[in-house]
């Protein structure tokens, strides 16, 4: 139990260290004095460090350990988010921020591959789903401590609670039993090792496809979820009221939590998790068409934006659970790193694609269809790596 805390804390931490700024951005800029441009260079600062960080990390976390890494990680940014509270200008925050974009990746590569290192192969998928749960408990407390915390207080209150978290889980990590030396890659680590680990993982069937999947899969998060709360309050449910809208997304995360917890016990009907995870993304796809069909209707969209939440986490636990059955224990960093910065790839260009579909198109439909056609190509590769004969996939 004291395995899975600290590894649920570590991925409550990574996701809080991204929610966090959205909502206190407005009270740095009114408090800073920032400029929309050096608003933007604030948000840009970490995931484009992290991105270049998590690819860099990889073979590193293989050959000296996933704890620590967990432990430097979260050590090293409990003192950036201390300098982050108390920076008083747009380039000391962004600073602080790229600092940040390095060493949290330390964590977030580390996490799911040192499940693999501390649970029993048939608990692994079942622990997965319980760390998976840590995301939309941290998406929660971190709009709703920004929004409260920043507006009524201070926005250096969050980031010093996120500080105090992460001291709490360097102590916690650095007390794991070290990685099994069976467990860790062996030899220097040269331009060589990142150019076969890298293509290793992606020539093989299995892992090339999964890592396309969950491209595809982050990038159709983001152009759902980057404009769906703006339609709702300008266009999809404008008649109902901002509180009404507030209360159905938060009901929606409790989707998404179930979602997590439960992602294991329903993987157990199918032949392998990624099997459900298929399944999980043509459901998401299915909703994420219907929902402009459903404008001005709270019900609709309370059931639609909860049944969206819980495919969302379901899939997120199972890919990143199943994603460790590919590969042998020494390359788990290394693809735990990939996956890391893939998603904040996808994530990216999902984004911009979300803004530029509502544009184009201020019914949703756009969004709707390119994030519904991007989840159904998901669901396509899922299935075919959980159809794969045991001999096709790698050992793990």
């Amino acid at each position: 139990m004291f395995v899975i805390s600290v590894l649920w804390t570590a991925f409550f931490v990574i996701n809080f260290n991204i929610a966090m700024m959205i909502p206190l951005l407005p009270f740095i800029q009114r408090d800073v004095g920032l400029t929309a441009t050096e608003a933007g260079t604030v948000l840009a600062a970490f995931p484009i460090v992290a991105l270049m960080s998590n690819l860099a990390l990889g073979p590193l976390i293989d050959r000296f350990g996933r704890r620590n890494f967990i432990a430097g990680g979260a050590g090293a940014c409990a003192v950036l988010f201390v300098l982050t509270a108390a920076s008083h200008s747009a380039v000391l925050i962004a600073l602080c921020r790229a600092g940040t974009g390095v060493f949290m990746p330390m964590i977030g590569a580390s996490v799911f591959a040192a499940i693999a290192d501390y649970i029993p192969a048939k608990d692994r998928g079942r622990v997965a789903g319980y760390v998976t749960s840590a995301a939309p408990i941290a998406f929660l407390l971190s709009m709703s401590l920004g929004v409260l915390l920043g507006g009524l207080l201070a926005w250096q209150l969050p980031l010093l609670v996120l500080a105090l978290v992460c001291l709490g889980l360097a102590v916690s990590a650095a007390t794991l039993p070290p990685t099994r030396p069976d467990a860790l890659a062996r030899g220097r680590i040269t331009l060589q090792t990142y150019r076969q680990r890298l293509l290793s993982l992606s020539l093989d069937a299995g892992t090339r496809l999964l890592l396309l999947s969950y491209f595809c899969w982050s990038a159709a998060v983001f152009v759902f979820l980057g404009l769906y709360p703006s339609w709702a309050v300008q266009r999809g449910l404008a008649a109902s009221g901002v509180g009404a809208i507030g209360v159905m997304l938060l009901l929606g995360e409790v989707g998404g939590l179930f979602g997590a917890v439960f992602s294991s016990r329903l993987a157990r009907l199918f032949r392998h998790p990624l099997g459900l995870c298929a399944l999980g993304a043509l459901v998401a796809a299915t909703v994420a068409f219907a929902v402009p069909f459903g404008a001005g209707l709270v019900a609709f969209q309370a059931v639609a934006y909860w049944a969206f939440a819980f495919c969302r986490d379901l899939m997120l636990a199972l890919m990143l659970g199943g994603a460790m059955l590919l590969v042998g224990p020494a390359q788990r960093g290394s693809l735990n790193a990939v996956m890391n910065a893939i998603y904040q790839t996808g994530a990216t260009f999902g984004g911009m694609a979300s803004a530029w579909l509502y544009a184009l198109s201020p019914d949703f439909m756009g969004n709707a269809l390119v994030a519904s056609g991007l989840f159904a190509a998901a669901g396509v590769m899922l299935w075919r790596i959980a159809r794969m004969a045991p001999d096709e996939l790698p050992a793990g």
